[in-house]
């Protein structure tokens, strides 16, 4: 009888011990799970991205882009990264349906000549203002295609915004500027034929 009762009490302990072992075990995996938290607002260049869309050529996006603007605080950021990013795209698959593929290639043996000029400009978002910086990078050769911008020698990171590539004689492509536009020296257009266009402050 009190060989039954010791064996009893064993069982009841070892029961007791994989119980705890497995609730142990599940409160590990539940500690680490985190929850993926959302960017509260859009970064200063998607605020411009954003702006910038309100140029749209297309109607829809322009007219939305205006919206999100003016909702900036009660609109969903995933939402407008999401819009923003296909915004862009469209727009750049329409300028380069735009773009005339009748246009004759450069000659290898034609001198490319080009020249740019920085646009600087003051958005209002909510109470802060932001100051962005453009670059315009114009064609004066009847037909350059362009392959990479370098400003600064790769010190100051240009990203494209809009315009047509190849660029004709008079138009030009527009990059936005993230570095302090007073501090540019040198900016390098690179074309797709290998040829490099250095430019310097006029």
């Amino acid at each position: 009888m009190k060989r039954l009762i010791v064996l009893t009490s064993v069982a009841l302990i070892v029961t007791g011990c994989d119980k705890t072992k497995t609730n142990t075990s599940d409160e590990t995996v539940q500690a680490e799970v985190q929850p993926v938290t959302e960017h509260t607002e859009l970064t200063v260049v998607e605020k411009e991205d954003l702006n910038s869309l309100r140029t749209s050529p297309i109607e829809e996006t322009a007219n939305q882009a205006e919206f999100y603007l003016n909702h900036l605080e009660t609109s969903s950021v995933q939402e407008m990264r999401a819009f923003i990013k296909k915004g862009l795209e469209e727009w750049e698959a329409f300028n380069s349906e735009r773009a005339d593929p009748n246009d004759p290639p450069l000659s290898e043996n034609t001198e490319a000549s080009m020249e740019y000029r920085i646009e600087v400009k003051n958005h209002v978002y909510g109470s802060s203002v932001v100051e962005t910086a453009y670059l315009n990078l114009i064609s004066l050769s009847d037909s350059i295609e362009m392959d990479k911008l370098i400003v600064n020698r790769g010190n100051c990171r240009a990203d494209y915004r809009s315009g047509s590539n190849p660029i004709t004689y008079g138009n030009s492509i527009r990059f936005f500027l993230n570095c302090d536009p007073r501090n540019i020296r040198e900016v390098t257009a690179v074309l797709k034929d290998g040829r490099q266009v250095v430019m310097s402050p006029q």
